[in-house]
């Protein structure tokens, strides 16, 4: 099957085309520039000249063809719009990315008791009542006979990056201290990156049109998460931080979703498709894994000669 993939050179993407290419499938990628078109080529993906804000190059893109992969934004609403319009009637399957950030609760670190399954009949909170809505269009195209389908990928990890992470332990570097707030006990679904891409394998070649897939392997809460963080980077402890603190180190809207929590069940997934993640925990890929060798503190080692001094 030729998958286009939009947001091939990026974390999701670039992991999902290599599982495809991996399987079997010819990958053609979305590239704005040059330096796509270089990196695209390189990774083995055939590169398609497109943007997500001109319509026409995307509808291009999907003409050649037989599926298209969305991981370059959750919240274009054009994108989305032109992609949905252009796979319309066509038999081409469309697999949108979205978020289990949709059910972001704004708890400020305090636990919730809910765990969410995609069938549950979910209102988000207004700021991502756009996402919701993208996902709900998508879902609902499937009833005028396109094969459409949703996955909700939750806080992804692995190979030293991530969305939310990389937030995490930039301020801490920046700070010399790793925090959580209010209590940190907020839980928030993970995954690891592999374990995500075999799911958009998996969704491509067997998922029924208008079926929507929350992702996550385990959840932990952002406590256990700062600590892993401070261990990392050789701090003390993680501390506790009030909304506004939090709020000033992370921003305001990251430090909003950060001190959520984000629950979700994904037995959809693994009975429909056959899902079985088998990556790393969170917890060990962050102290032990791949984020100590790309954040941890670095190593220097000094040679002397016999005889000489260390001035």
């Amino acid at each position: 099957m030729k998958t286009l993939i939009t947001g091939a050179t990026g974390y999701i993407g670039r992991a999902v085309a290599q599982r495809l290419l991996t399987a079997g499938h010819d990958v053609t990628g979305l590239a704005r520039n040059e330096l796509g078109v270089r990196t695209l080529t390189t990774a083995g993906i055939e590169p398609v000249h497109g943007a997500l804000d001109d319509a026409d190059s995307l509808r291009a893109a999907v003409e050649g063809a037989d599926a298209v992969i969305d991981t370059a934004s959750a919240d274009h609403a054009a994108s989305t719009t032109t992609l949905l319009k252009a796979v319309a009637g066509t038999g081409k399957r469309f697999i949108r990315t979205s978020g289990t950030g949709i059910y972001t609760d704004l708890a400020g670190g305090e636990p919730a008791g809910i765990v969410h399954t995609e069938d549950d009949g979910y209102t988000p909170i207004p700021p991502l009542a756009p996402r919701y809505s993208l996902d709900v269009r998508t879902q609902e195209a499937a009833l005028t006979g396109d094969h459409t389908v949703v996955l909700r990928p939750s806080m992804i990890y692995g190979y030293g990056g991530s969305e939310q992470l990389p937030i995490l332990l930039h301020a801490s570097l920046r700070d010399g201290v790793s925090r959580y707030a209010g209590r940190g006990l907020n839980r928030y679904g993970n995954v690891y990156l592999d374990d995500l891409a075999d799911a958009y394998l998996l969704a491509l070649e067997h998922a029924p049109a208008g079926s929507v897939y929350n992702l996550a392997a385990d959840e932990c809460d952002f406590r256990r998460i700062a600590e892993a963080i401070a261990e990392l980077l050789g701090f003390e402890d993680a501390v506790s931080a009030t909304a506004e603190e939090y709020a000033r180190a992370l921003g305001p809207v990251p430090a909003a979703g950060l001190g959520s929590n984000s629950r979700v069940d994904s037995a959809k997934a693994r009975t429909e498709l056959g899902w079985t993640p088998q990556g790393p925990p969170l917890l060990d890929e962050l102290v032990h894994g791949s984020y100590r060798r790309i954040w941890g503190p670095k190593s220097v080692t000094i040679t002397v000669a016999p005889g000489q001094a260390i001035v």
